[in-house]
């Protein structure tokens, strides 16, 4: 008996495969400026789970990428992106919450970090941050005419003032950031426009703002206010990513046209850009 288990024990350790497993959401959408007396915010970053997992053998594991939230049109926020998953492990990154538009002031909304607010003859609140930081918040005391940052996996997103806010930082894994915010979007003549956090941040435009980087979770830049000739609509947010890394040559395969095995360092990377399948052999 004795020697049966420890057998069985001996081969569960050789065959496991301990692997860093970073998860990123689709970053939120930029809002929108289809008036003309101010700027929106900018969507906030994917929210980032990141963690160290015993990976078995002959088992799949499903691979969910989050896609990018909608840029705003019209009077509209910017969308939340989509949460991106992990199968079995139970890991869930959550989506970076939408900018506010610049109708009514509205205020951006809340996920894995926050969308930044927007100005329209009031104040705003950027939304709360669940794995990242808040979005940038307006005040009316500044006159700003500017919308807020959105939030960043790494930092918060910059308030509206004199120009629009900044997007926050992303954070760093594998020596590349992720989830950046998007930039503020601002009156034609109220400064400069707000840039994306690094990241994949989408900087604030008039009257369009930029789409974030695909595969970054990096949040979309807030539409700006072209008077007398409207606003426009925000940047779109970032898909999301997976990647698992471990030491040694590959023990598992991939499925999905864009996903992709590869080795640096001595470690093995399996890295989805799509939705897929991680098969541990």
């Amino acid at each position: 008996m004795f020697t049966s288990n420890f057998r069985r024990s001996m081969l569960g350790a050789i065959s496991s495969t301990t692997a860093d497993v970073l998860v990123v959401a689709g970053g939120g959408g930029g809002g929108s400026a289809a008036s003309s007396s101010g700027g929106s915010g900018g969507g906030g970053g994917g929210g980032i789970s990141y963690t160290s997992q015993t990976l078995l053998p002959a088992t799949t594991y499903t691979v969910t990428i989050g896609a990018g939230g909608a840029g705003g049109t019209g009077v509209a926020r910017g969308s939340n992106g989509s949460d991106s998953t992990v199968s079995i492990l139970s890991l869930t990154a959550t989506a970076g919450g939408g900018g506010g538009a610049v109708a009514n002031a509205q205020n951006g909304l809340s996920g894995g970090s926050g969308g930044g607010g927007s100005y329209n003859n009031g104040s705003s609140t950027g939304g709360a941050g669940t794995q990242g930081f808040a979005g940038g918040s307006v005040s009316t005391a500044a006159s700003p005419f500017s919308g807020g940052g959105g939030g960043g996996a790494g930092a918060v997103g910059t308030a509206g003032g004199s120009g629009s806010g900044n997007g926050g930082a992303g954070a760093s894994y594998f020596s590349t950031a992720y989830g950046g915010g998007g930039g503020g979007g601002r009156l034609f003549n109220a400064g400069g426009s707000g840039a994306g956090g690094t990241g994949g941040g989408g900087a604030g435009g008039i009257p369009v703002g930029t789409a974030g980087t695909a595969n970054t979770g990096g949040g979309g830049g807030g539409a700006g206010s072209d008077y007398p000739n409207g606003g426009g609509s925000g940047g779109a947010g970032g898909s999301g990513i997976v990647v698992v890394r471990y030491l040694g040559t590959p023990v598992g395969s991939v499925t999905g046209a864009t996903n992709t095995t590869s080795q640096s360092g001595g470690y093995t990377f399996h890295t989805f850009l799509e939705s897929g399948n991680l098969v541990m052999t």
